[in-house]
């Protein structure tokens, strides 16, 4: 079955998360539905043979955990995945660079540590389906001195101890926070108060 008519018209991509661990599965399928504007989960399965007999298989992305209960390789996964057209993400508590490795090897477009928060998943998506794939609704993009004052503001600071800490004047921090939300405000997303502004950039993963 392919994505539903909702999904297409508004411009969201269909997303699938496959996850033994029922806590996390239902976790992350909430995050994103509250969090991903630009995706719509659409198979949230707790094994492999659930998602890939699922009606909604395949969608654009699978984020897919890399120890899962079933006795099926990584390698075999990912290439399914692959054939049938769906990007795959892969999550793991494991670190060790040997199946970080193994995992790209396989054919996987970007790995996140299970440690990571939720919108480095996203945000590992985002990139692996590229920005200009994304119908305007892609990550915002900024510099890197736009970014260090974003992330600054993020901390606590008011405008003026950011234009302390880095050598500036509070007018070009203001300016600064300005450009950055109006840019949001371009896409859709608005970014009006402090707290809004700070998911926006977690959102994209701006925030370090």
């Amino acid at each position: 079955m392919n994505p539903s008519p909702e999904t297409v018209k508004s411009g969201r991509r269909p997303l699938a998360i496959v996850e033994d661990h029922e806590l996390v599965l239902d976790g992350l399928t909430n995050w994103f539905g509250t969090h991903a504007h630009d995706f719509e989960v659409v198979i949230s399965a707790s094994s492999w043979g659930a998602l890939i007999r699922h009606p909604a298989f395949p969608p654009d992305v699978v984020v897919m955990d890399y120890q899962l209960a079933e006795p099926i390789s990584i390698e075999s996964r990912i290439g399914l995945c692959a054939a049938a057209g769906a990007v795959v993400v892969v999550m793991s508590a494991v670190t060790d660079q040997v199946d970080i490795d193994r995992i790209m090897a396989a054919g996987a477009a970007r790995f996140v540590p299970k440690a990571n928060p939720a919108a480095d998943v996203l945000a590992a998506v985002r990139s692996a389906l590229g920005v200009d794939d994304a119908q305007g609704l892609a990550a915002a993009r900024f510099s890197d001195d736009e970014i260090a004052v974003l992330n600054l503001y993020a901390d606590g600071h008011n405008p003026v101890e950011v234009a302390l800490l880095q050598n500036s004047r509070p007018e070009a921090v203001r300016k600064i926070l300005a450009g950055i939300r109006s840019a949001y405000a371009t896409q859709g997303r608005p970014a009006d108060d402090r707290e809004t502004l700070i998911r926006r950039a977690a959102e994209d993963g701006y925030l370090r």
